[in-house]
């Protein structure tokens, strides 16, 4: 009788919590927590713009069942090159990822970030959404995608010599985030040294490279690339880096069908160009305070400045494509799929 009695006591009490937990919407009794990894300082955009907002959006929309807790500046690993095998080793559920970083993991995405494509984030990450699920998305197959979009095209900062023609950038050593845009720099007579971002500021203040090709958003906080550099040059067809957001494969296989879909509508297409557009304005501001002169001497060069160098990108992008092509990659046909 003891025994029964004992039985039933846990009975009801089970059945209390359950219905206190069904009152109250299905808090957190059941909760999981999602971690997400960048590298970028809490004060970057990309912090305060995606990441935070998405753990609030994806908490409030499963009733705090599913939340993230982010982990910024590499506190669960340093350095960029290593996010994307973060991602497939699972040391964070949920990682920010420069494809720049490994190329040759994702040599059709790399196409999207080419010269030539776009005049912002915004225009670059539309065109690369039209060619995703035909052309890229089969590089994606260890990983979620949760996100995938392009930065605001890089324009040259450079030490000690402006950029305004050819000649002036002949022989200059430049950093490039990415292998990809090497044959770009080549074509105008100058040497791309490959360099993780978080290195360049002292490889450029202490004249180990002469100039860096990247977005304008780079001049100031929180890279502040305004100080060892001394000029900017806009108005040249610049590469964009090409940027995601990907999932542990076994910790999107791990949510249900519902947070699966409720993450799905959170990110996406929608959050993709939304992050882009958001971050160029960015950008804009960056421009705006070159122009200034706050802190470095803006250069703006006219379309005629700029058709040399634009014409030598164009010869060196149909070359690496076709490089492309006969490797079994049918980067003209993304590449002009983009662009038209």
């Amino acid at each position: 009788m003891r025994r029964i009695n004992r039985k039933l006591n846990i009975f009801i009490a089970v059945a209390v919590i359950l219905v206190t937990y069904s009152g109250s919407g299905g808090s957190t009794l059941f909760a999981k927590e999602l971690k997400l990894a960048h590298f970028m300082p809490p004060m970057h955009h990309l912090h305060k713009n995606m990441f935070v907002p998405l753990a609030k959006d994806l908490s409030a929309a499963t009733n705090g069942n599913l939340t993230i807790k982010i982990f910024p500046s590499g506190a669960l690993g340093k350095g960029p090159v290593q996010q994307y095998k973060r991602a497939l080793q699972g040391v964070a559920d949920i990682v920010f990822v420069i494809q720049a970083y490994t190329a040759s993991i994702f040599p059709k995405t790399m196409i999207a970030g080419k010269a030539g494509l776009g005049n912002t984030g915004e225009e670059v990450t539309r065109r690369l959404w039209k060619v995703y699920h035909q052309h890229l998305a089969d590089e994606y197959t260890k990983t979620k995608l949760l996100a995938i979009w392009g930065i605001y095209p890089a324009a040259l900062m450079s030490r000690k010599k402006p950029i305004r023609t050819l000649a002036d950038i002949k022989g200059m050593k430049i950093r490039i985030s990415s292998a990809a845009d090497i044959a770009q720099i080549k074509a105008w007579g100058a040497v791309g040294i490959m360099m993780p971002v978080t290195k360049t500021y002292n490889a450029l203040q202490n004249g180990v490279i002469d100039g860096i090709q990247i977005a304008p958003v780079a001049l100031y906080r929180p890279w502040n690339f305004n100080e060892p550099a001394d000029y900017v040059t806009q108005g040249i067809n610049g590469p964009s880096s090409i940027m995601s957001v990907m999932m542990h494969k076994k910790s999107w296989d791990g949510l249900s069908k519902s947070e699966q879909s409720t993450l799905d509508k959170l990110m996406g297409k929608d959050a993709s160009i939304k992050i882009a557009r958001s971050w160029g304005q960015d950008d804009v501001k960056a421009l705006k305070a070159a122009a200034d002169g706050k802190g470095i001497k803006l250069i703006t060069l006219s379309p005629a400045e700029a058709a040399p160098f634009n014409k030598l990108t164009d010869k060196a992008n149909k070359e690496e494509l076709a490089k492309l092509d006969k490797k079994g990659i049918a980067a003209t046909k993304i590449f002009n799929a983009m662009l038209n």
